[in-house]
């Protein structure tokens, strides 16, 4: 059924028509991108006023007519009479929003508020919507707010200060921080995921690294965390943790978020079907580098699981032994370590334990080094059964997690001059790791 549009409304797009029909006039003949510039220009010229006259048109309480003479307060739930009509401007994805509603206050609890900001969804002293939020915070989080300000300006026509992305990204950050916080100490203390369990395909893989990032008092090591499923060899579907902190803390972060991708779902129960026993976990298996904090994590939260040593890092050990033995930049170390890494990748641990076992060290220092890799893959046997992990389907690399320490951290916080404050650096990694694994972000998330 057709409806006649609003007098306020027909005449803003009428005057956007005009507008429209002068700029043609004005740039006849004109290339593309010129004709491009001139409509846009008078859009987002429009689309401050349309928005006002939608907003009007949608919410009661800024119709007088409509609008309640009393209301009751949301802090104490007494009858407050109105008491005078407030201007407020909020910046907007449409431009800079004008509205003067009702404003009520409370003569019991003197608390001031208006219907109509509960209505729209603005906190008392926001400042700009929820979606031009989520706007500065996604362009803050892809590029240094100087930079990510001027995207603003030349893709919307929006013009914000650079420090007004900073500050809006990093509050954003921490809140999202603290919320992570509380959901690693709710999975520590029910063994239970803190969320919506989206769980990952295939067997689940738990990976782990670090990278170095400048903070204001010099570098420290990030801890990142991989959490996927597995197929072909391959993490897939994966989502990201990141944090500057203590292997001890790290530990239950990551746990949370395998929790969250079904890490601690119940997938059956040892004994008979009259006395169930003991619940069996999603198996799991586990990518790392050596660090025993990753192995006793394991141990202690995931039931059936695989753990394999990073079989790049195992390499790098087979090296360390070549160098030492036959020179950092000898032919018979390159040979030697080659033929090694090789065996190591056809048989796991034991052709690498017998070579080593088989070698007569020269020197002190060369057996001090032949000693340290003996016990290290004598340790870690165990973890190096490369060729059926790999017959499995599974990752014997810790490639995903390498890969993230480059786009999730350091494309963004490893730039040239770049030195992080405790708290920017914690917002940062925080919605660099959360918009690598989850839909945009929302200024509600």
């Amino acid at each position: 059924m057709c409806q006649s549009l609003p007098v306020d409304i027909l005449a803003q797009l009428t005057a956007l028509g005009v507008a429209l029909a002068q700029q043609a006039q004005r740039q006849r003949a004109a290339a593309l991108p010129v004709l491009e510039a001139a409509v846009r220009q008078a859009v987002q010229a429009a689309l401050p006023g349309l928005l006002g006259s939608v907003v009007q048109l949608a919410t009661p309480d800024l119709d007088p007519a409509i609008a309640a003479v009393q209301r009751r307060c949301p802090r104490c739930d007494r009858l407050v009479p109105r008491l005078a009509q407030r201007g407020r401007t909020i910046h907007t994805t449409c431009g800079a929003l004008a509205l003067t509603r009702p404003w009520y206050h409370c003569t019991h609890c003197h608390h001031g508020f208006s219907p109509v900001d509960a209505t729209l969804g603005v906190g008392p002293r926001a400042r700009v919507s929820a979606a031009l939020e989520a706007w500065l915070v996604r362009l803050t989080v892809a590029a240094p707010a100087r930079e990510a300000a001027a995207v603003l300006s030349d893709l919307t026509g929006l013009v914000a200060h650079p420090e007004t992305l900073r500050a809006h990204t990093t509050a954003v950050g921490e809140a999202l921080a603290d919320t992570d916080d509380a959901a690693t100490a709710r999975v520590q203390a029910t063994r239970d995921a803190a969320e919506p369990v989206d769980p990952a395909p295939g067997t689940l893989v738990v990976e782990t690294d670090g990278a170095m990032v400048r903070y204001l008092d010099g570098w420290h090591e990030v801890k990142i965390g991989v959490v996927g499923g597995a197929a072909a060899g391959e993490v897939l579907a994966a989502s990201y943790v990141a944090a500057r902190e203590s292997a001890e803390r790290f530990g239950p972060r990551l746990l949370a978020e395998a929790a969250r991708r079904g890490a601690l779902a119940v997938v059956g129960r040892e004994g008979s079907p009259t006395r169930p026993g003991l619940a069996m976990l999603r198996p799991v298996h586990v990518v790392g580098d050596g660090a025993r904090w990753i192995w006793d994590l394991a141990a202690e939260h995931f039931g059936d699981r695989t753990e394999v040593v990073d079989f790049y890092h195992a390499a790098e050990h087979v090296w360390a032994v070549a160098r030492a033995v036959y020179g950092a930049d000898s032919d018979e170390a390159r040979v030697g370590a080659t033929v090694a890494i090789r065996a190591l990748r056809a048989g796991g641990a034991p052709p690498v334990r017998a070579a080593l076992a088989a070698l007569r060290p020269a020197t002190a220092a060369i057996a001090e080094v032949v000693r340290v890799e003996r016990g290290y893959f004598a340790a870690n046997a165990a973890r190096m059964d490369y060729p059926t992990i790999a017959a499995q389907g599974l990752p014997i690399g810790s490639g995903a997690v390498e890969s993230a320490a480059k786009h999730v951290v350091q494309q963004r916080m490893k730039r040239p001059g770049q030195r992080w404050s405790e708290r920017g650096g914690r917002a940062m990694l925080t919605l660099r790791a959360r918009l690598a694994s989850r839909p945009p972000l929302t200024a509600a998330a």
